[in-house]
């Protein structure tokens, strides 16, 4: 998606429309597909889409704030920073979700990754912050993250949707508006001349409309992900990925990343394989023994019966 998104924006180089096309296109597709009966999805409701409607908000939120780190910071920041997520949010699964603490092993790998990324930063680049103002904005983009990475596992857990797709088609159309605005206030519909020449307007539309298919697979894959695993592990999952992308461009790309800086990546990459799912408290206080497997693969106490609520539970998240 990365590459994808850099070539679409290199040949329409107005992030804010290829960003607000890409949420339309999800949103049309999903809301298409419901009509004609492909897919199972709720319809707008605002017992619901007040939920989906505070989502959008920490995204666009974290989405301004993370540029004004970057406006007084390098990239480098927001990988350090963002490796110390998943203990932040391995705490609010303890609290919100009933998830065990951490084993042991399992906070040896976010310190592992936590170390490894520092490592990283001081060995391989200048880690630089511009002014205290930085600080704050850090602040600010870390803190949405944690609470978007919590409670994203509420959106897919926690309101019984009828499907995985219900939470693709809210937050793709909530996100229409703070985008629009955005990309209004930018000026970027007036910019619009700068796709020119017929060959290249082709190109551009190839890479525009390839972005927004892969946009909305991963929209439905990252809700899907997020069903099935606790929210640390989510977090945890998306941190390789940062890593694993740095990894590659190193070994493939950089020439000039020294032994220890490759190491440091090493480090990061075996914390994440190293780290364990919490179970479920109630689950680590009745023993595996006493537990059986949810259709997702997790385990739960087992009981004489299902009821009804338990069995949407697991189907859902199933």
């Amino acid at each position: 998606m990365l590459l994808v998104n850099k070539l679409a924006v290199h040949h329409i180089p107005l992030p804010g429309i290829v960003t607000l096309c890409q949420f339309v296109s999800c949103a049309a597709f999903v809301y298409g597909a419901k009509l004609s009966g492909m897919l199972v999805v709720d319809d707008f409701e605002w017992s619901k889409a007040k939920f989906f409607a505070v989502y959008v908000l920490a995204f666009s939120t974290g989405t301004y704030s993370s540029m004004k780190v970057l406006s007084m910071a390098n990239v480098e920041t927001i990988i350090v920073f963002r490796s110390c997520a998943p203990l932040a949010v391995s705490v609010f699964d303890y609290i919100f979700y009933q998830r065990a603490a951490p084993s042991l092993r399992s906070c040896v790998s976010l310190l592992m990754i936590m170390i490894g990324a520092l490592a990283y930063i001081l060995t391989d680049h200048e880690f630089r912050i511009n002014g205290l103002g930085a600080y704050f904005w850090v602040l600010v983009w870390w803190s949405v993250l944690v609470f978007q990475l919590t409670y994203g596992k509420f959106l897919v857990s926690g309101l019984k949707n009828a499907s995985l797709w219900t939470p693709v088609l809210y937050t793709n159309t909530l996100a229409i508006v703070p985008t629009l605005l955005l990309t209004l206030t930018a000026g970027e519909f007036d910019r619009l001349h700068v796709i020119h020449g017929h060959r290249r307007a082709h190109m551009a539309l190839v890479w525009l409309l390839l972005s927004c298919m892969i946009g909305t697979g991963i929209s439905w894959a990252g809700f899907w992900c997020q069903s099935l695993v606790s929210a640390t592990t989510y977090t945890v999952v998306g941190v390789m990925n940062k890593f694993l992308t740095v990894t590659a461009n190193a070994l493939m790309w950089d020439k000039h990343a020294s032994s220890a800086g490759l190491a440091s990546l090493g480090l990061c990459l075996l914390g994440g394989t190293l780290y364990q799912q919490a179970p479920l408290r109630e689950v680590a206080a009745a023993g595996a023994e006493d537990c059986v497997h949810t259709p997702c693969g997790e385990l739960k106490p087992a009981t004489d019966g299902v009821d009804e609520d338990d069995e949407e539970e697991i189907g859902g998240r199933a």
